[in-house]
Formats: C-alpha cells, structure tokens, sequence
C-alpha cells in the first residue's frame, strides 16, 4: 500500500497556488490544511482542496498531528519564523527560495535542519526542467569547450509584474527582481561551476528607501576562473526578457524566459533547439519529494545549498 503523506500549505499566493495543483495531482500527496493571513483566500482554497482545514495564523496548522510537512510560500521576511516552528512541531520543510531573509537567519535554518534529522528542501522548479538537464549533459560531454563567460540578463519594464502586485514583492526589505529571480540562476551557477570567489555588484534604488532596487550591475569571479555578467534593469521600453547564457569556446548556450532553449556551434549564429532536442527531464519537484520521504533517491535542494545560494546573494544586494 502506498504510503500518503499529509501537508499543510502555508501561503497561498500564486507560487502556492501552483505548487498546490501540484501536490495534488500526486497519488501519495494529500492535502490536510492550509494558511494565509487573508482569511478569506484561505477559506476559499480549503474549499477548493476538498473542504480542508484552514487557518489564517501558521502556529494553528502546525499543531495538526497529521500533518506530515509544510509547504512554506509565505514572502520571504516570514521563512525563518515558518520554518524554525515547523521544525519544533517535527514537521518535515519545504520551502519557497529565498531560504531567508538574511545569511544569518539561513545559516540558522541549515542547522535546525540538520539537527531535526527531517527532510528539508527548497522549490527551484528550473531543476526539474529539460532545460537544465541540457546543460547538465553539455557540461558532462563538455559540449562548451573552455567556459570563457556566463551572462545573466534580467530586464522588465516593469516591477513588480501586473500579476505580481503584492505588498511585498516592490519592497526593499524582502523584494525586488534581484531577491526574486536571481536565485534561480545562482543555484545553477553554483551547481554546475562551483563556489563564488567575490562579488563586485553596483545597484541602484529609487529615492524612496522602502521601494525595491530597479538596476544592477555585477560580476561574480567564480573559483574556478570564470566571471559571471549581471545585467538587471527596471523600466526600460522593451518587453521583459530574462537570460542565462553560458558563453563557451566551441559551444554557446542561452536559456531565454525560463524554457526556450538556444544554441550557437563555433562562428554560427544561434539556433532554437527543439524540444525533441532537449534532455528529459529529472521529473518534478513532488515526485523528489515523495522519494525522499519514502527514503529513496532523490533529486532535491537541500537548505545546505540554500545557504550557499542566500550567501552570494545577499553580496548582490549589498
């Protein structure tokens, strides 16, 4: 029989939202109860998840016995209370990226972790895209050649998104495009390259100090010799662009707005690659989780790597 784990969801934004049709379209996933401060949002979902339990304080959920893990997608400010609390309660974690909200909040995540002896993961979805097992076989075949740059653009016209108007996501304490995005890139950065050697990194803000940054300039030297390019800008004309390329000498490749995935060979230009070209992928973020939990392989971003990834980018802020 398989075995069925109960999770409460707390933060029912659009992350959580998503990650809730995850869960449940996974056979050994159920939903027990969920969270939010807006009461009503949370009523509405426990209605939608099939008449679950719902609460508008996380304290109140993690006192459910049943209760299996928590799926914190609560702003980033909120982790470290969530997760320390759900920890106490023997909860195994999954949480939203950023780990925290500091270095010094993460590297105190990472040891109640550790210490718990429970499982604890993070949600970076490009893990389980084909996109980023292409790269991870290129690098394996050495596809590239020499590395002789990475780029990371991130452009938009506007910030935060019309389908992001939070009342945190513009907010210098826990938002921004920086806080945001570029954790999905650094952990891929440091996966597939290594540890960052130094941080050079140029922002700007906005005269009112309680508004997010709207540009950055920033060179990462990596320990292995290669620099990383940040290019980050708010509210120029052009529609909202964000790339990952890795600049090789006999290879290039660039991942454009998540998913499209191109490619340029040695003095040619660049070339869409097809989906039929790509690597599959490493199956989703639930499944991993589920495997964990059942204590058999899997594919997860432990909070160790969380530390790693919160580290570098809060010198990116700074």
């Amino acid at each position: 029989m398989k075995k069925i784990y109960k999770v409460g969801v707390v933060g029912l934004g659009v992350v959580g939202q998503r990650l809730i049709s995850a869960f449940q379209k996974n056979d050994n996933i159920q939903i027990a109860a969920v969270c939010d401060n807006n009461e009503n949002l949370a009523k509405e979902t426990a209605i939608e998840c099939g008449d679950v339990s719902y609460f508008s304080d996380y304290k109140e959920l993690l006192q459910l016995k049943e209760i299996d893990f928590v799926y914190v997608a609560v702003p980033p400010e909120v982790h470290y209370d969530v997760v320390m609390s759900a920890f106490q309660h023997k909860k195994h974690v999954l949480c939203e990226k950023p780990l925290a909200n500091s270095a010094e909040e993460a590297v105190a995540m990472v040891q109640a972790a550790e210490e718990s002896g429970l499982v604890h993961a993070m949600h970076f979805p490009l893990v389980y895209e084909k996109a980023y097992s292409t790269i991870e076989d290129h690098i394996r075949k050495g596809s590239f050649g020499k590395i002789k740059r990475i780029t990371l653009k991130m452009h938009f016209d506007q910030w935060p998104r019309p389908w992001q108007q939070t009342n945190w996501i513009g907010s210098r304490k826990q938002g921004g495009f920086i806080r945001e995005i570029s954790p999905h890139y650094l952990q891929m950065i440091l996966h597939f390259f290594g540890p960052v050697k130094e941080v050079k990194t140029y922002v700007d803000y906005p005269s009112d100090p309680l508004l997010s940054e709207q540009a950055v300039i920033a060179m990462l030297d990596l320990e292995n010799g290669v620099r990383v390019l940040i290019d980050g800008l708010v509210g120029q004309a052009e529609k909202e662009e964000i790339a990952f390329t890795i600049h090789g000498e006999n290879q290039s490749l660039s991942l454009i707005n998540w998913r499209k995935v191109i490619l340029a060979n040695k003095g040619e230009a660049w070339q869409d690659m097809k989906d039929s070209e790509l690597v599959s992928s490493n199956g989703s973020l639930v499944e991993h989780f589920v495997n964990r939990l059942n204590n058999e392989e899997a594919i997860l971003v432990g909070f160790k790597e969380g530390l790693q990834v919160q580290r570098v980018l809060e010198q990116l802020i700074r």
